[in-house]
């Protein structure tokens, strides 16, 4: 059993392809938000009930879930082939893809000239009232009062309340507001999704503000596993060369240095700024803060 946050694509591919090299294995798979699976879990084991095998989700619900005793240290041969930024140093989880958070506009009205290219960009004032951003967008915040320390983190975003954001619910239907032509910008796209619609023919397209946000989504072992050779399988074989594929056909950018991302752009040159684990460590209130700020 998979409890996971994964797309619904991923997880179709990967039920697929697993059952092609394991048929004496059936994955099950509970598939919601990296939160509600936390929740879910939390009152599962409140009642003494192990259900899952193996999780996936957002690096901070993964973190949390290490905290909470759901998780146990399983390392994995395959796990050396990753950056140690990309891994638990204690041996609970490993990155199976990651993405960048990048700033999505709409090509039919913007071009790549015009857009914003640097954070400070993005508090000029031509761009009032022009950009979107999630109501739960707590990695960007907790992310950049990191990246420019929390004096100048906190005067940004300040500032950027003043710019009358357009506030909604969901990555999905922002990307998809976005490409109905209802905004011009989207703060913090996944990258991975917009090259997806990008080569659908959408009308939207990318930038990288640097340092760029990347959010990990890794994968480890649940302590008291129903099926714990099983699980062990999975886990090697998301980590695996082959594993790694699987996120990849979905556009996703495998977190294995050697499999080559579907679309190079994402990671290739670009600074990088994985979410640090002093995001995860301030998680509550940088939720608190954040809803303060914002969400008034």
């Amino acid at each position: 059993m998979l409890y996971t946050a994964w797309g619904l694509d991923a997880v179709q591919e990967l039920q697929k392809v697993f059952a092609k090299k394991f048929p004496f294995i059936k994955l099950d798979v509970l598939r919601t938000g990296s939160e509600r699976l936390l929740t879910i879990t939390i009152a599962e084991h409140k009642q003494n009930l192990f259900r899952a095998d193996v999780f996936s989700g957002s690096h901070l619900a993964m973190i949390n879930h290490k905290k909470l005793g759901h998780l146990q240290k399983y390392l994995s041969a395959e796990q050396p082939a990753f950056p140690k930024e990309y891994k638990d140093p204690d041996g609970y989880w490993t990155a199976f893809y990651m993405d960048t958070r990048v700033l999505a506009y709409n090509t039919r009205q913007l071009t790549r000239e015009n857009a914003p290219k640097t954070y400070d960009d993005l508090l000029l004032p031509k761009w009032k009232g022009k950009m979107a951003m999630d109501d739960a967008d707590y990695i960007m915040y907790g992310s950049l009062l990191e990246m420019m320390g929390r004096e100048r983190g906190l005067s940004f975003m300040k500032k950027l309340t003043q710019q009358d954001l357009i506030i909604r619910g969901g990555h999905p239907l922002l990307t998809q507001l976005l490409i109905g032509g209802e905004f011009p910008i989207y703060l913090d796209g996944f990258g991975s999704n917009i090259e997806k619609f990008k080569a659908q023919g959408a009308p939207i397209d990318w930038v990288a503000l640097e340092p760029v946000i990347v959010s990990l989504n890794p994968v480890g072992m649940a302590v008291n596993a129903p099926h714990p050779n099983s699980a062990k399988l999975l886990v090697d074989f998301l980590l695996s060369k082959e594993g790694q594929e699987v996120g990849r056909s979905v556009a996703k950018i495998p977190a294995r240095p050697e499999v080559e991302p579907s679309y190079p752009r994402l990671t290739k040159g670009l600074k990088l700024f994985p979410v640090p684990l002093s995001v995860a460590d301030r998680y509550g209130e940088i939720v608190k803060e954040f809803r303060e700020t914002f969400l008034k």
